[in-house]
């Protein structure tokens, strides 16, 4: 099959065709399913894509073809009700959370997952940088993760990251009565062209999908999540106000 003739059938544009055979472009799960049906290779294309998937130094094989996505994307959306999102962690909160979730990797392995989490935060720092939304539960910025100095000095990072224009950090207050985040941590990514990916993870494994029943939900749960949130303002005064309670408390 022809490269016009593959590009009618998914139907895609054939220079979004090109861009994927150069790697210039990423791709989905659904897309590639729709070429191996129509290339008939019986689930080569898909498992190759997996593999592929697994081949980041520093992530859970899970997660670095995650990265892949996240690093197209045009849009970032997570609901965090468990630590500060990885984009916007200190080196030393992320060593601290990621020795509680992998007590047994050696400081090597540790270190190489620092040093891959670190280096995802440059897409924040890129010459056109996604636009990053974020709504955190409040109790994640009270729980001392790795000690009080690391967690002053990461809501002091907070506070920075949630001034830039491109960063919306909105905090979800303990007092909220009506929580529709009960399912746990998830993030969706706006990818051009593609649409919208939703990836929902667990202590050991992780599942991106695009199916649009399912991204549509968890669109409709971030945006209630967000109605619940305080504004802007009020969160970076609440974020504040924590900052301070830890040095009240010493």
């Amino acid at each position: 099959m022809s490269q016009p003739e593959l590009a009618r059938a998914v139907p895609m544009s054939q220079s979004q065709i090109s861009a994927i055979e150069t790697g210039h472009k990423g791709t989905t799960p659904t897309q590639i399913r729709r070429f191996d049906e129509l290339l008939t290779t019986n689930g080569a294309l898909l498992r190759r894509w997996e593999d592929l998937q697994q081949d980041g130094r520093g992530f859970p094989s899970w997660f670095a073809g995650v990265v892949a996505v996240e690093q197209q994307a045009s849009e970032i959306r997570e609901y965090a009700p468990l630590l500060v999102p990885g984009l916007l962690q200190t080196p030393e909160y992320a060593r601290a959370s990621l020795r509680q979730g992998k007590p047994t990797d050696s400081e090597d392995q540790l270190n190489e997952s620092v040093r891959a989490r670190m280096e995802r935060q440059s897409t924040l720092t890129a010459e056109r940088p996604p636009l990053l939304r974020v709504a955190i539960e409040e109790h994640v910025l009270r729980r001392p993760i790795g000690g009080r100095d690391t967690m002053k000095a990461q809501l002091d990072y907070l506070l920075d990251v949630s001034a830039w224009p491109h960063v919306g950090v909105s905090i979800v207050p303990m007092t909220t009565e009506t929580h529709p985040g009960q399912d746990g941590p998830f993030l969706l990514f706006t990818v051009p062209d593609q649409g919208v990916m939703a990836y929902t993870e667990t202590r050991v494994s992780g599942t991106p999908t695009d199916d649009p029943d399912t991204v549509g939900g968890y669109v409709g749960v971030f945006g209630e999540l967000c109605m619940a949130a305080l504004p802007p303002d009020g969160s970076r005064r609440l974020i504040a106000a924590i900052r301070r309670d830890f040095d009240d408390d010493q």
